[in-house]
């Protein structure tokens, strides 16, 4: 059974199941991170771009790990394709243990035969986790040119193909491309996600910072859905689940949609609806900074390091690492969306005093990007939104 909230659509549980219910949320969610990576001869010129790019993302995949260490695990399957060699060059790898990418596993050349690549690579993982209900795959593709050297398996197999994948196992696509029309050669092989870039090497690595972004927003959105199912579901209906998720909410969203939930750099004053949300200690010292604009402008109370206090609400950044404030970011999110009678406004927590940066915080509030009543810093979301996709 289920109800609407926010939105988003919610399993109701019942007594009877609740314990298996947390037995099964207690099971990390394996998360398959499978890259399609051209490596036909024009990518050469961009070939330095590729190779750091995969390496970064790969160290962002570990970062969302140690901060999802409760709720998920995540493996990395890197698949490069030409004319004259389609291999895997990792396959279903721990991420802790994925070596660094170099030139010496990556040498573009001759042709682009994407859909052998894709057919190849998505029939080898499906068969390999298609029976396992707490396994999932975010797939992207990125690639260069237009298809044009496959054999074994033509665009109409691989729409059939990703179809299926995205429709009864519940997985996420990303199409990344070049030099040709992205969003009618994704849609040709049914996959809405998609990323254009310039060609070349700046173009390349601003195409996989986005990618960064959107796949640490979709492991948040994986981590928030595993929340909402319950032990009565069987396996098809969690993957159907996840499947109208994905058709829902885009990987890669813009910074133009979120305008309207930009907090002010300065807030001096609130409307009656809204809540000051700063960055605090645990003991409640609000001294310096938003904490003390909090003390003395907005209710926070002095020895009350957590939560609303008056017209706003606490956020401990001064305890350790930032895996440490994680929980507490989460904490709020589940405030806020649990009160949408009030519009909290985010300040740039633990990126003063604290010695953070948004680059470091912003991701921790990926979970509220489907908020409404979430209003974050513009730095915050450009960490966690694409800025310009042309």
């Amino acid at each position: 059974m289920f109800k609407r909230k926010n939105n988003r659509k919610v399993a109701i549980t019942t007594t009877c199941d609740a314990t298996n219910t947390e037995r099964r949320q207690r099971e990390k969610m394996k998360v398959y991170n499978l890259i399609i990576l051209d490596k036909s001869g024009s990518m050469c010129s961009i070939a330095d771009a590729a190779i750091g790019g995969f390496n970064e993302t790969v160290g962002s995949i570990l970062s969302t790990q140690k901060l999802m260490r409760e709720d998920q695990e995540h493996y990395v399957s890197l698949y490069v394709f030409c004319g004259c060699d389609k291999h895997h060059i990792y396959e279903n790898v721990p991420v802790e243990e994925v070596k660094i990418l170099t030139h010496k596993e990556y040498q573009p050349c001759c042709t682009t035969p994407l859909f052998d690549a894709m057919g190849d690579s998505l029939n080898r993982l499906l068969l390999q986790i298609q029976n396992d209900r707490n396994a999932t795959a975010a797939v992207t593709i990125i690639t260069d040119g237009l298809e044009n050297a496959s054999i074994e398996y033509s665009g109409a197999a691989i729409k059939r193909l990703v179809n299926n994948l995205q429709r009864k196992e519940g997985w996420n696509f990303s199409y990344i491309g070049t030099n040709q029309d992205v969003e009618e050669i994704a849609a040709s092989i049914s996959i809405t996600n998609t990323l254009y870039f310039k060609d070349d090497e700046i173009g390349m690595a601003q195409a996989w910072k986005n990618e960064r972004k959107a796949r640490r927003n979709l492991f948040a959105r994986l981590r928030d859905d595993r929340a909402e199912l319950n032990e009565s579901m069987s396996m098809a209906e969690e993957k159907a689940f996840r499947a109208e998720r994905n058709r829902s909410i885009k990987n890669f969203r813009n910074l133009s949609e979120f305008q309207d939930r930009i907090s002010p750099r300065f807030i001096k004053m609130l409307h009656d609806n809204e809540i000051f949300v700063f960055g605090s200690n645990l003991e409640g010292h609000h001294a310096g900074g938003a904490a003390y604009t909090a003390l003395k402008d907005f209710g926070a109370v002095m020895g009350q390091g957590v939560g609303l206090q008056g017209r706003s609400y606490a956020i401990p950044t001064m305890h350790g690492d930032v895996e440490k404030i994680a929980p507490y970011v989460d904490e709020f999110i589940r405030f806020a969306d649990a009160h949408p009678e009030y519009t909290f406004l985010v300040t740039e927590i633990g990126c003063g005093i604290a010695g953070f940066t948004p680059e470091i915080i912003a991701p921790l509030f990926a979970n509220a990007i489907n908020i409404p009543n979430i209003h974050l810093p513009q730095r915050f979301w450009k960490e966690l939104v694409i800025e310009d996709i042309d």
